[in-house]
Order: structure tokens, then sequence, then C-alpha cells
């Protein structure tokens, strides 16, 4: 680990383990000793959008983006070990907010992801079976670390996710 602490960025679909992931990541870190932070874009998104309906506006989504990214430097010029950033950085004009990042992308099969989306009551058009799959047809081909979350644990992804930021 170098001596500034690490970023790492889960992104991934909806239903797809982003935020339970990066919650357990935080856990292990801090349960390792080191100072940890998760920080959802979601929420941060939520910080700047107060109308309360459907999450479409792409200029507050570059803001919050472009917010996380720096919400995660400060937390590192801060002290904190592990920064976990999560959320919907596919595209490379996202991940270049994140110049040392280690991106680990999370995939689960739409079936999966749309009985997760429906099992949770604090979702809202996620449980919608045509919405989830128009997003699932437009998420790019993962690239990089790709874990699916239907096949692999929570413990055991967040173990491989850390010691891959952490082995950089």
């Amino acid at each position: 680990m170098s001596s500034t602490g690490v970023v790492l960025v889960i992104c991934g679909p909806i239903a797809s383990g982003k935020s339970t992931l990066a919650r357990a990541v935080a856990r292990l870190a801090g349960g390792r000793g080191l100072v940890s932070a998760a920080v959802d874009l979601d929420l941060v998104y939520e910080m700047l959008e107060h109308r309360g309906g459907a999450k479409d506006d792409a200029a507050i989504w570059s803001r919050a983006r472009r917010i996380t990214a720096t919400l995660a430097a400060v937390l590192l010029a801060d002290g904190v070990d592990v920064v976990v950033a999560e959320g919907a950085f596919h595209e490379s004009a996202d991940r270049v907010l994140f110049p040392d990042a280690t991106f680990v992308t999370l995939t689960v099969p739409f079936e999966t992801a749309l009985a997760r989306a429906r099992s949770d009551p604090s979702r809202g058009l996620s449980q919608d079976a045509d919405f989830l799959g128009r997003h699932y047809a437009s998420i790019a081909p993962p690239s990089g670390t790709v874990i699916d979350t239907s096949e692999v644990g929570i413990d055991d992804a967040a173990a491989g996710a850390l010691g891959l930021a952490l082995d950089r």
C-alpha cells in the first residue's frame, strides 16, 4: 500500500451488489487496522437533487461523479487508508476521475438482479423489469477485474477486492 492510501472503485449495474460490497470492504479494512471510508455515488446524487423523482439528470450525475472523486482525494489527504467509491463509473470519462484507483466491476445475471431489486422495499423504479432490462442492456461490457456476485460470496469478494487495491 502506498503511504497516501488507496482508492477502490466498485462499479456495476443496478442490484449487482455495489453498496453491499463497498461496506464489506470498508469493514474488512477497518478490521485490519486500516482507516476506511465508503462513498456511495447514489447518495452524493441525492445530496444534489431534491425533486425525489427518477435519478435521470445527466448533469447532476456528472457533478456527483466529480464530487465523489474529490471526496475520495480529500479523505486520502486526511489520512484515510482505504477509500471505497461505488456507483456507475462505467465510462472512461468517469474512470479518469480516479487516476490511481483500482477498479472492480460487478456482474450478476439479470434474473438475479431483478429478484434482488424486488426483495428490497427501498428500491423504486429498479423493481420494474422493463426499466431494469433497459438498464442492463445499456451497460458496457465489463473490463478489468470482474466479480460475478451470484457466484462469489460477499466475504470472498471483499477480501479479493481489498487485496487487489492493497497490492497495487
